[in-house]
């Protein structure tokens, strides 16, 4: 998947994801190749960031959907226990 295709697809509208990655691409035109090839690394971390955003969305309304488990309960001992 293109970055661009999951920048439209993220989650909340406010962030305006296809806005800032227009932006981040003309911030490096005329870069030199150690900045394009920084730039180009960040961007594939973003990008796996967001599919496995994606992929755990998925999963847990998947997990919603065909299990009647309610969420887990935190433990009441470990609450206790870190108090200061």
């Amino acid at each position: 998947m293109t970055l661009l295709y999951l920048a439209k697809e993220y989650p909340d509208p406010n962030y305006r994801a296809t806005e800032r990655l227009h932006k981040c691409f003309l911030a490096h035109v005329g870069a030199d190749r150690e900045r394009l090839e920084a730039g180009i690394a960040k961007a594939d971390f973003i990008k796996r960031e967001l599919e496995a955003m994606y992929s755990l969305r998925k999963y847990r309304a998947m997990k919603q959907r065909y299990y009647d488990e309610p969420p887990p309960t935190p433990n009441p001992a470990w609450e206790t226990e870190n108090q200061p």
